[in-house]
């Protein structure tokens, strides 16, 4: 009796602990992802203009008032551009880029000639004009290809603003501009947000505008000026501007850019997470193009056709795999493939298209020399016999690939590969998929090797019972209950692949660009989080969107391996009531 209460006992005291770890477990996530939550909102939020003080006549500063009259509107205006050229403008007239060296002029006929105000936006690096009809164009400018050319200039954003405004002052450092209205208002215009336009009321007297910092706009009138803080965000509340391609500056066109720390600190941030995620997708693609044929492969010969005692031997072997160091996978790449990456892949491509008719051919020559060591009617372990000529096989293969490669006009396959215009980069995607391949393999076989092998082996043995063939019962009776099973491996092997970190480190190059060529390189999330997350100022936009993106990684992978993991669930109540 006293037995009997103490294993009650022993056994309430396991379930408690095991439901409050798991109760436990399950705070921490949600807690994990209210934190970054919190963390990533400062990047969203919205711009903010706020009144922060006002200077009577009596106390107005000095600079201040010389301040104001140095932004008197002139008829005409010249802006320094990089470079020995400047840019002016006459209102009614052509702008012309002049050369201070030699004096020479050039029209621009991108600019429109009816405008009424103009001011420069960053430095020397953009400009914003307003027109008659109440429209403000933004414009970068674009340095020339050609040494000693003039530059141009290209349109990037246009605002309407209906209100008849006095004057206007660009930002110093971002697309944005600040509007004197003749209504008594003080208008932020943010071409990052052309939606989200900021007003505030000022006095009537209020004559120009000027920004005294990034984030201190002064509004003077002739008896008092009034400071506003303008409060925003490198992307102003646009995350549309995280994913969509945008016109930076410098550029002619819109597109994707991750350059969050510019060399200079008065440029413009990149902030286009599109190519990281690119870089991420693309490497798991890859790695699954490697993995899947291999691990599903070898899960399906080991779960159903090799015999018990081979694979209490080899399935145990193959799981220890599953916990080996991917830096080490890592170095491998980086210290030893990478440097004669050329002709690995040439192996690898005599491997993928010889391997299959070698094989073909040497099972043929094997069974004409009466040497039956396939039995496709019996289950046994015949696939280990062939070890040697799987080995030869490829052994052959390889050879023959890399002669056939150093016999490419060209005189090697990268040679071959240059005059086709293709580049082959020393970090590539290709490596990176073939190593990050190997170490999701082991993950994807256990996966998939357990769903076929949980199938029950009445089912099977009634088949054969019945005169299938073994390949007939797995087709017919194994594969259709255990195929969820497997699809939830490769889910797994997405996932682990999409949230792996050193590998990418170490073997991407992390060029952040948006390349479909598997011989270019790619910068994927996590490795970006690993470098940046360290050195990114706290609180910055910086810091900010990579948490962004670390939401987005953990809401993709926790999506991934839950939905994968309700799939197995699934598999495992059909099996168990067959």
């Amino acid at each position: 009796m006293l037995a009997a209460n103490a294993r009650a006992i022993r056994s309430l005291l396991s379930g408690a602990v095991i439901r409050l770890a798991g109760f436990a477990v399950i705070c921490s996530l949600i807690g994990m992802f209210v934190q970054m939550v919190m963390v990533a909102y400062p990047i969203l939020a919205p711009s903010e203009l706020t009144r922060v003080s006002s200077l009577a006549e009596g106390s107005l500063p000095r600079h201040l008032k010389e301040e104001a009259r140095s932004f008197d509107t002139p008829d005409g205006v010249s802006f320094s551009v990089a470079g020995d050229w400047s840019l002016e403008g006459v209102q009614g007239e052509p702008w012309f880029w002049v050369s201070s060296l030699t004096g020479f002029r050039i029209e621009n006929t991108d600019l429109p000639t009816s405008w009424t105000a103009a001011s420069a936006v960053g430095i020397n690096r953009g400009l914003a004009i307003a027109t008659a009809d109440g429209v403000i164009s933004h414009h970068h400018f674009l340095a020339s290809p050609f040494e000693g050319d003039a530059p141009s200039s290209a349109l990037v954003e246009q605002v309407a603003l209906p209100l008849p405004f006095v004057t206007m002052a660009g930002h110093p450092r971002l697309a944005v501009v600040a509007v004197l209205s003749l209504s008594g208002n003080v208008t932020i215009v943010d071409f990052r947000n052309p939606k989200a336009t900021l007003s505030h009321p000022i006095s009537d007297d209020a004559s120009t505008l000027f920004w005294a910092s990034p984030i201190q706009l002064h509004v003077v009138g002739d008896n008092h000026a009034e400071v506003f803080q303008f409060k925003t965000t490198d992307i102003g509340g646009a995350w549309s501007r995280l994913i969509n391609p945008v016109h930076y500056e410098g550029y002619s066109t819109p597109g994707y850019l991750w350059l969050p720390l510019p060399a200079s600190e008065a440029a413009e941030p990149k902030y286009s997470i599109a190519p990281l995620l690119f870089g991420t997708l693309k490497a798991a693609s890859l790695a699954l193009l490697v993995a899947v044929p291999l691990s599903v492969g070898a899960a399906i010969y080991v779960g159903f056709f090799m015999s018990t005692v081979q694979r209490g031997r080899i399935r145990p072997a193959i799981d220890m795999l599953t916990a080996f160091p991917t830096v080490v996978l890592g170095a491998i790449g980086l210290f030893w493939i990478a440097p004669m990456f050329e002709t690995v892949l040439a192996a690898l491509m005599g491997i993928v298209i010889l391997f299959p008719l070698l094989t073909i051919l040497g099972v043929f020559a094997m069974r004409s020399a009466g040497m039956r060591l396939v039995r496709l009617d019996a289950l046994d372990d015949w696939p280990l016999k062939m070890i040697p000529l799987v080995s030869l096989v490829l052994v052959v293969s390889a050879f023959t690939g890399v002669s056939l490669a150093d016999s490419l006009p060209g005189g090697s396959l990268k040679g071959y590969l240059q005059n086709q215009g293709i580049t082959l980069a020393y970090f590539n995607s290709i490596l990176v998929g073939l190593i990050l391949g190997l170490a999701i393999t082991p993950t994807i076989f256990s996966v998939a090797e357990e769903a076929i092998n949980s199938v029950p082996k009445n089912l099977a043995s009634g088949a054969l019972a019945l005169g299938s063939t073994p390949w007939q019962s797995y087709r017919d009776i194994v594969l259709p209950l255990a195929l969820p099973g497997m699809i939830a491996a490769v889910m797994i092997g997405f996932g682990r692949a999409a949230g792996e970190t050193m590998i990418l480190l170490m073997l991407s190059g992390n060029t952040g660009i948006i390349d479909m060529s598997v011989f270019e390189g790619l910068r994927s999330v996590s490795a970006s989080l690993a470098l940046e997350l360290p050195e990114a100022p706290r609180d910055s936009s910086h810091y900010h969107v990579l948490f962004v993106m670390g939401l987005m990684l953990f809401a993709v992978t926790f999506a991934v391996n839950t939905l994968a993991e309700l799939i197995k669930d699934s598999v495992k109540a059909k099996t168990r009531g067959v």
